[in-house]
């Protein structure tokens, strides 16, 4: 049993802030090998990594972003991108469809979601790899948002759209943060054979550990009485930014499917 690994995993968190200074190349490159060891559908990877680099483009990008700071500071951002625009183009240069007399197919729903999966398994890779590095990492959601505008910044092709970003660097803090809460192994997130409908006390049982996270951190609505449910859904399930990301998803997704 390789229990570096596993305390690997059950310790990493987000980390925000980081130290000012460049992530050398050999760690990089280490990074990236682990990076691609990632399980991907037919081992075809299909996802491409997107470096944002340009000091310009990393301020837009954290504008885009909701105006997180944190990004255009990152030392490393990378944005996972779904990627089927690549095998159409080697299709077409590979002369696939003319060779086995099959019209090439427009990509599908399925192709969108299989190359989902790769992108964001590709992502935890990263993430995993980089704690064993002595790097911090963040992913950022918000990559989701303000579709045209991504887009346009970064010339996205129609079959291409963003799945998750994670930005990298040394952590400012050398101390070991608080992990935040997760639901037990017992807990109804684990099911047998057939999906279960939970109950109020299911809820409650497994987001037990995230209520008493909230109230230590004097995050629970309602003075103290409020469920872990009422905290998302004032801070996140009814916000701005989350009508925003669902109106940007659905953008990519009919501009995905769009039959030229």
């Amino acid at each position: 049993m390789n229990e570096e690994t596993l305390s690997l995993i059950w310790s990493r968190r987000s980390i925000r802030d980081f130290e000012r200074r460049e992530i050398e190349k050999e760690t990089v490159d280490k990074l990236k090998a682990m990076t691609l060891r990632a399980p991907s559908a037919g081992n075809m990877e299909m996802y491409s990594i997107l470096e944002v680099v340009d000091p310009e483009k990393k301020r837009k990008l954290a504008d885009i972003c909701d105006g997180q700071r944190m990004i255009e500071k990152a030392p490393l951002v990378w944005i996972f991108l779904c990627d089927m625009d690549k095998w159409e183009r080697y299709f077409k240069f590979s002369r696939s469809p003319e060779k086995f007399d099959i019209p090439l197919p427009e990509a599908g729903a399925g192709d969108l979601l299989l190359s989902f999966e790769d992108a964001v398994i590709a992502a935890q890779n990263s993430v995993i790899a980089a704690e064993a590095l002595g790097l911090g990492s963040c992913y950022i959601g918000d990559v989701l948002e303000n579709g045209e505008k991504l887009v346009e910044l970064f010339s996205l092709p129609r079959h291409v759209i963003p799945a998750s970003m994670v930005i990298y660097g040394y952590p400012k803090s050398k101390e070991r943060y608080q992990s935040t809460p997760r639901p037990d192994i017992n807990s109804s997130i684990f099911m047998k054979d057939i999906y279960k409908e939970r109950t109020f006390e299911d809820l409650e049982e497994e987001y037990k550990g995230h209520g008493e996270y909230n109230r230590e951190h004097k995050r629970t609505p309602f003075n103290g009485e409020g469920t872990v449910a009422d905290e998302y859904y004032g801070r996140k399930y009814t916000s701005s930014f989350m009508a925003e990301m669902n109106r940007s998803a659905l953008y990519y997704i009919e501009r995905y499917l769009k039959r030229e």
